[in-house]
């Protein structure tokens, strides 16, 4: 059977795991309503020019340029470029449509599968108040509370290891994203000075690859950024997530054009550069605050355990 402390332990990060889980599954449904109206009027704006939506969703970049070759991009129309951006922007926010309700859909599950974690909170702090009582039990208030408190600041400590490793992945993205816009940036260079179709063909490849890194890596800085938020919320810690900005709209705007292109690649691994170096920055300070939830904990382990010995 149980101690009353190990139950207590696994019912307190239970309930934790429960209120984080519902905390994102609400925000995971404020973004979809965003998105959602997003991807709504750049489907309106693609039907208008009737373009087939449904067909768009897994077009590479190369098949979209597809769709101007044979005219100088440069002497494109103003709507014309229009609607290659918003073929673009609509693949990539219909994607994260589709991936931000499976998101909302795993919590959702994960929190039925745990189901009424109250009543059960409930029975036990029942059980806790006989044992307080009775003169052969050696709990008490003050043991029950240290034991309450040591509890809270194990999953505070687990909070920290959740955001560290969602860090860390974001980390790894990033470091891809990277890699394939420095390989799009050399054949784009090579393009701009006449490299010929196989450049421009090379160029698109390596963007589609681009493109698909840096989606994996706004995916993973949002997943690390709601971890965050669970810190900032309960832990009251004041942790700058301001700057974990998306990368895919400012990309596709005014890509259209050859030395366009080449620039923005220049911007986007720039801006990778400056976030890797944030997250970097963010992980070491939730670093150095797990640290100190270690100390806290191993002080609280110790008053309890005194408190035992003189019970």
């Amino acid at each position: 059977m149980k101690s009353l402390n190990e139950d207590l332990m696994e019912i307190k990060d239970q309930l934790r795991r429960q209120l984080k889980w519902k905390e994102h599954a609400e925000r995971l449904q404020t973004q979809i309503n965003n998105k959602k109206e997003i991807t709504s009027i750049l489907a309106e704006k693609l039907a208008d020019e009737k373009e087939d939506v449904e067909s768009l969703r897994n077009l590479s970049i190369a098949n979209i340029f597809s769709t101007i070759a044979g005219n100088k991009q440069e002497k494109l129309l103003v709507h014309e470029k229009e609607v290659i951006e918003a073929k673009l922007k609509y693949q990539e926010a219909y994607k994260v449509l589709s991936e931000l309700k499976e998101e909302q859909q795993e919590y959702l599950l994960k929190i039925k599968k745990l189901g009424d974690l109250n009543s059960i909170y409930s029975k036990m702090l029942d059980r806790k108040e006989k044992l307080i009582h009775d003169e052969q039990s050696i709990w008490s208030q003050a043991l029950f509370d240290l034991t309450e408190a040591e509890v809270d600041v194990l999953g505070g400590l687990q909070e920290y290891e959740e955001a560290i490793e969602a860090g860390g992945i974001a980390q790894l993205a990033l470091g891809d994203a990277k890699t394939s816009f420095e390989k799009a940036k050399g054949w784009s260079t090579f393009d701009m000075f006449g490299g010929g179709v196989i450049s421009t063909s090379m160029k698109h490849s390596h963007l589609d690859t681009a493109k698909n890194t840096v989606h994996e890596a706004e995916k993973r800085l949002r997943q690390f950024q709601d971890e965050l938020l669970d810190i900032q919320n309960h832990m009251k810690i004041d942790l700058s997530m301001s700057e974990l900005l998306t990368f895919a709209d400012y990309f596709f705007d005014g890509i259209v054009i050859d030395w366009m292109v080449h620039n923005k690649i220049t911007q986007a691994m720039t801006q990778i550069e400056e976030t890797f170096d944030l997250v970097t920055r963010t992980l070491k300070k939730l670093e150095e605050e797990q640290i100190l939830l270690r100390e806290k904990i191993d002080e609280l382990s110790l008053e309890r355990i005194k408190l035992i010995e003189q019970a």
